[in-house]
């Protein structure tokens, strides 16, 4: 049997994972098989959603088919839900879905196209509904419900699959300061390099495994292997831990990002596009930088925010007729891409004008209609008409991104690459 589970927390308390940990530590002392819990994240456009747009689903290994034994699991997962979801935050709208093997089996195709939507698309109540009933799938809505999207959409993953370690606060900490020493995270994060990743923002010098809402996660650590997640936590100094859970997660997989023509682009989506610079990067109020790209079928305007911090200087040597590659979100208003990556393909010549005369002094611009003009010699050379020398670029080609601290949860780090 499967269970999704989604939209049960809030900024102020809880974490639908959480819940998946208790269920899954009730089902295991109840003698139930439980394979290994996942955290699937959807498009990150989401207006809705609470913290990261992620549901969680949980398959129970039925040695046999008793109708007992499925009610009272779901009476199980009733319980959890309802006494650890944040009912009173106003946007915070639980759904739970239970889809049997055999439903499940006669579904794939169905299942798959919907995760592919969840990722790409806004996906409406009705229309996971109308899903939900063609699955056979049984389903429980609070509030307005909206978590029914999400529980499904955790249900119909599918590979790629990274990893995350979910350590929990002992229930006294709870809304308290964390402790996580971040020596140890840093420490932990060159010894187990590569197979983990996010772990630390080496330009600001700071831990970024820790979240900073009232939930009850200490900190997460993701990875691709992971035994390498137990020792990575073994490592690291902080309060006391009650307990911990390893989920298998979509993160750092860029599975929300697809090709598109920039003709067909449209908002809150995830987008590759590929195209030359047409207008050059410029500075924007608030330390935002801002550049326009075109792939032949229309133009756009990419942006790299504030937060990005270093990735703006990169952002910022673009010149008109660089090729490249823009990965990332499109914003509805204004419609632009918010990058997550670039990818240089190819570099254009960039020139500067010779300012040095023949005689070796120094031509001064008189503007368009008075050229050039030696101050040694006094020769004058039309405006269109001084020589050009090319430049050394202070960039290559190659790959980019946002610094851990600005990624998104689906964003993949150039590391898997």
């Amino acid at each position: 049997m499967f269970i999704g589970i989604d939209d049960t927390d809030s900024p102020n308390k809880y974490c639908t994972t959480y819940i998946a940990t208790l269920l899954i530590e009730e089902f295991k002392e109840l003698g139930y098989k439980v394979e290994m819990p996942k955290l699937i994240r959807m498009n990150p456009t989401v207006k809705y959603k609470t913290r990261g747009n992620g549901g969680v689903s949980i398959r129970i290994i039925e040695d046999k088919k008793l109708d007992d034994e499925k009610k009272e699991i779901k009476n199980i997962v009733v319980e959890y839900v309802e006494n650890y979801a944040d009912f009173e935050y106003e946007t915070t709208n639980p759904g739970i879905v239970f889809l049997d093997e055999e439903n499940y089996a006669k579904n794939k195709d169905l299942l798959n196209s919907y995760y592919k939507k969840v990722l790409y698309d806004i996906v409406s109540i009705d229309y996971a509904e109308n899903i939900l009933k063609k699955i056979n799938a049984e389903y429980i809505k609070y509030k307005k419900g909206y978590g029914i999207i999400g529980a499904l959409g955790a249900i119909s993953s599918n590979p790629p699959y990274t990893y995350e370690l979910l350590a929990y606060r002992k229930r006294e900490n709870w809304g308290k300061e964390r402790f996580v020493d971040e020596k140890s995270v840093f420490e932990m994060d060159e010894k187990t390099f590569p197979f983990t990743f996010n772990n630390v923002d080496y330009d600001e010098g700071k831990s970024i495994i820790a979240p900073h809402t009232k939930c009850p996660v200490l900190y997460g650590i993701r990875g691709i292997d992971k035994d390498i997640l137990i020792e990575a936590m073994n490592m690291i100094k902080s309060e006391g831990i009650d307990r911990y859970m390893i989920f298998k997660t979509n993160q750092g997989t860029d599975v929300h990002l697809r090709y598109m023509k920039i003709k067909n682009i449209y908002p809150n989506i995830g987008v590759i596009i590929y195209g030359k610079v047409v207008k050059e990067p410029k500075n924007l109020p608030g330390g935002h930088v801002v550049f326009r790209v075109s792939d032949g079928t229309g133009e756009i305007d990419c942006i790299a925010y504030e937060p990005t911090k270093k990735f703006r200087n990169i952002v910022r040597k673009l010149i008109v007729e660089d090729l490249i590659g823009v990965y990332g979100t499109v914003r509805e208003e204004p419609f632009e891409i918010n990058i997550e990556k670039l990818k240089i393909i190819k570099l254009a010549k960039k020139y500067i004008k010779d300012k040095k005369c023949e005689c070796g002094g120094t031509l001064r611009a008189k503007g368009k209609k008075g050229g050039y003009k030696c101050k040694k010699c006094g020769k004058v050379i039309k405006y269109d008409e001084i020589k050009l020398i090319e430049v050394e670029r202070d960039i290559t080609e190659g790959f980019y991104e946002v610094p851990p601290s600005a990624r998104r949860h689906l964003s993949k780090p150039i590391l898997l690459f």
